[in-house]
């Protein structure tokens, strides 16, 4: 019977090539979209996967009720391991680390390379495998180092280098040799290897060697370690929180331990909880996304099957008269709608192929091979298309097999008014949802453009930084300085600034600054950087000097601030803030405003403006960064003769630049991606649309050939038939723009609350896009009648 089902089913797909087709290119868009983003969802889930024991392992953070003891991601170095000397009943192990940014070379091969210093305890605890080494000892001994499979490709060119050394320089500029002791498999993407973009590494140090970097994990005054820690089995997080709150009470001063609190986050759901849920929203969107994408589909798919059935009612006419049941049509018509939705999804697997590249671009991610997928995923796939087969052709099917006989003979409905309604709320919600997503598209990409080209209150165009080697001795801040008077000297640089913040990468730093006149204090984010910082930036001075060192008093420490940290310490101009002394972390360490500077964004503008302190590096003796603003002229020249000039200055440090626009557009990493996949998902549902118009205006032309001949014949002209065939169009369109406008207005403006800065959603925004409908619709109407009714109507008029 099966068997019988199958074979008659592929004889009316390929007899019914035209509306087959109509069908199978709206499927495949929209299964193609839903497997792209369930390969994406599917990968994320497994970052972390793969570590051992990652149900009973956490990162140890912290909350602050007040800014300036530590950061949120970092925890105190030495409390981990006191959790486990002393808590072994909790604690089964631990990991610290602390990210560095070192030279790394071996002969000719030179990069800038982020490292970590951290426990022996990282590979055994994480269940990190090996293609050389022994994972027990590999991390014990000073001066050694455990490296992953990429990295030995990127210096060596192979995988056998155990033994071989990678020389590191510190910060002091000197350089060591260290042993290769293992080479680490990359399997999944772990929060230990990779926690998030700005700390991530490929070679890993131990503990032993952190003096020769001048670092102290193990320090009750360091709170900048980012910290692992394994529970026992049946210990939950919330039974540490005693211990934790002991251990700081003894170890740590008062005030510290009145604005601390641990805050222990799941290593398992990390990376898709971090950033206050990103991934998780992301993953939430484009699921909707792919739902609204697929809804279009079937309805198409349903519209066009239900159109269908005025000419296939004799068939079932004639099915009955030879003593079918109405259980058996059922069953044959499932089993056609079925097999359409299974090879639209075998035709989507090669699609899926094609477009990886393309979608890796929007997601911003590398995607899995078919063949990477788990077989689970193909059979969730087969269940889909069989689950959405039976529910979008349940209808269908119900309603061509109720049919009386004697009507089904006669070519007619029993009852076709209900087949109206339903078909025209089935059009109504397909133009609503593509109303809804493209408007949504339009508004995003308006948002989008405000982060990436919106007034961030400095000048980001033609801004190159590079990471300079760190010297942080008065000789080496003295050679550095040296340097960017030499790299000024090139007609191609308009200025240049040595700093250890810039803009992406501010906040790393806080300080507390004390008006003692007017008892105000205020939390701030610290740049520590050269004079030249605000000229090359162009951000507005508006009132002083920015750091100048034109003074006569050497003694005197300088610093500038921003407009909110002026207001915020109780003055109420710039002006009357220069000149004013105050105090710096502590209200008797003096310092004088010597500038303030207008507002500006520091990081992204999903931040509010913060309060912003800059403090002379001369001060702190720490840099990290040269920011050269380029001057107008023909970039590749530019770009040429300042590696040049670097290789000269510089021979030892690898020229590694990155231009400040794109370092902030990967702020927005998860704006872009739902930007991307919305413009693809607005593609879609237009093509699905378009399909749908397509497949219902000419399918109704050609059920009423003997209507439009005899029209025809009386004199209607193209004009007339248009209005017959469109207005039933229109108006569906008109009530879903009318219904779908204020939904639509209303969740973008609640999604738009998320930022600080935001765009107005104007009436513009709506008049363009809505245009572009109107005309997209009246285009498909006019090209598809004038087509369709091209035909003498003699011919059709003498047609039985």
């Amino acid at each position: 019977m099966l068997k019988n089902n199958i074979k008659i089913a592929w004889r009316n797909i390929i007899k019914r090539k035209y509306e087959s087709l109509i069908n199978l290119v709206g499927l495949i868009c929209s299964i193609t979209f839903v497997i792209l983003v369930g390969a994406y969802v599917w990968e994320v889930h497994q970052v972390n996967s793969q570590l051992r024991h990652k149900e009973q392992q956490y990162l140890l953070q912290s909350n602050y009720k007040k800014e300036g003891f530590g950061i949120p991601l970092t925890s105190i170095g030495a409390l981990p391991k006191a959790l486990k000397e002393e808590y072994p009943q909790l604690v089964a192990n631990y990991y610290r680390i602390d990210g560095l940014t070192c030279i790394v070379s071996n002969g000719q091969q030179i990069f800038e390379e982020g490292t970590v210093v951290g426990d022996p305890t990282l590979l055994d605890m994480f269940g990190l495998q090996l293609f050389e080494g022994n994972s027990t000892t590999a991390l014990t001994k000073p001066f050694t180092v455990v490296i992953t499979e990429k990295a030995a490709k990127k210096y060596f060119g192979k995988l056998n280098v155990l033994g071989q050394t990678l020389e590191i320089k510190n910060f002091n500029g000197d350089k060591q040799p260290f042993t290769i002791t293992g080479v680490i498999i990359e399997n999944t993407q772990n929060s230990v290897m990779h926690l998030n973009d700005a700390m991530k590494s490929d070679i890993f140090l131990p503990i032993a060697s952190e003096s020769y970097f001048g670092r102290s994990i193990d320090n009750w005054h360091n709170p900048y370690i980012v910290s692992f820690i394994e529970l026992q089995k049946g210990i939950t997080p919330d039974q540490l929180h005693a211990p934790i709150q002991d251990l700081i009470k003894r170890n740590m001063d008062a005030e510290f331990s009145l604005n601390y609190t641990p805050d222990l986050k799941p290593l398992k759901s990390y990376f898709l909880d971090d950033n206050n849920g990103a991934i998780r929203k992301m993953i939430s969107t484009l699921l909707w996304i792919a739902g609204f994408v697929l809804l279009m589909a079937v309805i198409n798919f349903i519209n066009i099957t239900i159109s269908q059935n005025f000419s296939r009612l004799k068939e079932m006419g004639v099915r009955k008269v030879m003593g079918s049941s109405r259980t058996q049509i059922i069953a044959q018509l499932l089993t056609e709608y079925v097999i359409t939705l299974i090879i639209a999804v075998i035709l989507s697997l090669p699609l899926y192929v094609l477009l990886t590249p393309v979608f890796e671009g929007i997601f911003m991610r590398e995607l899995p091979t078919l063949t990477a997928l788990p077989a689970a995923f193909f059979i969730l796939l087969f269940l889909f298309a069989c689950m959405v087969g039976f529910f979008a052709g349940i209808y269908p099917a119900i309603k061509l097999s109720s049919n009386g006989i004697l009507e089904s003979i006669k070519n007619k409905f029993t009852q076709n008014n209900n087949k109206q309604v339903i078909r025209r709320v089935l059009i109504f919600i397909q133009f609503a949802v593509a109303i809804i997503i493209l408007m949504a598209t339009i508004i995003i990409s308006k948002q989008i453009d405000l982060f990436l080209h919106g007034n961030s209150g400095y000048n980001k165009e033609s801004v190159l930084t590079v990471q300079v080697p760190r010297d942080w001795s008065e000789v080496g801040l003295k050679k550095m300085e040296t340097t960017r008077n030499e790299f000024e000297r090139l007609p191609q640089i308009e200025s240049l600034s040595l700093s250890y913040e810039i803009p992406g990468f501010i906040g790393g730093n806080n300080s507390t600054l004390i008006n003692n006149k007017t008892e105000k204090e205020v939390n701030t984010k610290v740049i520590m950087s050269d004079d030249h910082f605000a000229k090359t930036y162009q951000i507005p001075i508006l009132a002083g000097t920015f750091l100048s060192k034109n003074t006569a008093d050497h003694q005197t420490s300088y610093i500038v601030i921003n407009r909110k940290a002026m207001l915020a310490l109780g003055f109420k101009q710039p002006d009357e803030a220069v000149g004013q002394t105050i105090g710096l972390d502590d209200e008797h360490q003096y310092v004088t405003i010597s500038g303030v500077t207008a507002d500006f964004i520091p990081n992204s503008m999903l931040e509010e403006t913060a309060p912003l302190v800059w403090i002379d590096i001369n001060k702190s003796l720490q840099f990290r960064y040269f920011s050269i603003r380029l001057k107008a002229g023909n970039l590749s020249s530019s770009m040429s003769a300042l590696e040049q000039k670097w290789k000269e200055l510089l021979p030892d440090a690898p020229f590694q630049y990155q231009f400040t626009d794109e370092r902030i557009q990967k702020l927005y990493k998860t704006e872009l991606q739902l930007q991307r996949a919305s413009q693809v998902a607005s593609i879609a549902a237009l093509l699905i649309v378009s399909l749908g118009i397509i497949g219902l205006i000419t399918l109704s032309i050609n059920l009423r050939n003997k209507e439009v001949g005899v029209r025809k014949v009386l004199g209607a002209s193209l004009s007339h038939l248009i209005l017959l065939f469109s207005k039933e169009f229109y108006m569906i369109f008109v009530l879903a723009l009318l219904v779908t406008i204020p939904i639509s207005y209303i969740l973008m403006h609640i999604w738009l609350q998320n930022y600080s800065s935001r765009i107005e959603i104007d009436l513009l925004t709506y008049l363009l896009p809505l245009g572009f409908l109107t005309l997209l619709l009246g285009t498909l109407i006019i090209g598809i009648i004038y087509r369709a009714t091209r035909f003498n109507p003699i011919e059709k008029l003498r047609d039985e």
